[in-house]
Formats: structure tokens, C-alpha cells, sequence
């Protein structure tokens, strides 16, 4: 790869490392970090293959909100294909009756 030329510090350093025969002292994580390494099954059904009873009592949900990654990559915090559902309601608290039901449409 002699046709690749650094063009930043981290580059250099890297370059300067390989010419001076010091490539073995950069070690890799020995750790694996991020959320899609978090492996926490069990929280996607209950019991009886449904979800009316999951995180229930409270305490058996602790451990899988405890770790950094709550929820894993495949499942949204928040998912709005509507986005005018609420218009009628600047305050939920006080117009909450205004607050539009959102149906699918009829495929007629």
C-alpha cells in the first residue's frame, strides 16, 4: 500500500508506527461495545407465547432497562406515520377529547 498517502495525525502516527516496526503494541477492544451486542432475551413474550403480562411485577423488568441499550435496534422509541393526528389538540391535557383515532384506510 505504498501509493496511499497520510493525510491526517492519526494517519501519520499509523504510518510512522509501521516504519518504526511498532504495530504490534496497538491492541484492539477486547470488549464489545455498542447496543447491538446487548443480547437480553425473554422480554419480547410472556410466559403463555403472549405480552399482556410482561414487566410483571415491576421488578422482573429491571434487569433488561438496566443496561445501557433498553431497547434493541429493531424496535422504534417512537413511530408516527400521521403526523397532523393531533393538530386539533395544542394541549393534550386540556383537549385530549380532540385528539383524532387514526384508522386504517378501506381497501375498496
Amino acid at each position: 500500500m505504498k501509493h496511499l498517502k497520510p493525510v491526517n495525525n492519526k494517519a501519520h502516527t499509523l504510518t510512522k508506527a509501521v516504519a518504526d516496526d511498532q504495530v504490534e503494541e496497538v491492541v484492539a477492544m477486547q470488549s464489545i461495545a455498542g447496543c447491538t451486542a446487548t443480547t437480553d432475551p425473554g422480554w419480547e413474550i410472556d410466559a403463555f407465547g403472549g405480552v399482556t403480562s410482561l414487566c410483571q411485577p415491576m421488578e422482573s423488568d429491571l434487569y433488561g432497562c438496566a443496561d445501557p441499550c433498553w431497547w434493541p435496534a429493531q424496535v422504534p422509541d417512537t413511530m408516527n406515520t400521521y403526523p397532523d393526528w393531533n393538530e386539533n389538540a395544542a394541549s393534550t391535557l386540556d383537549n385530549w377529547r380532540n385528539l383524532g383515532t387514526v384508522f386504517p384506510a378501506d381497501k375498496d
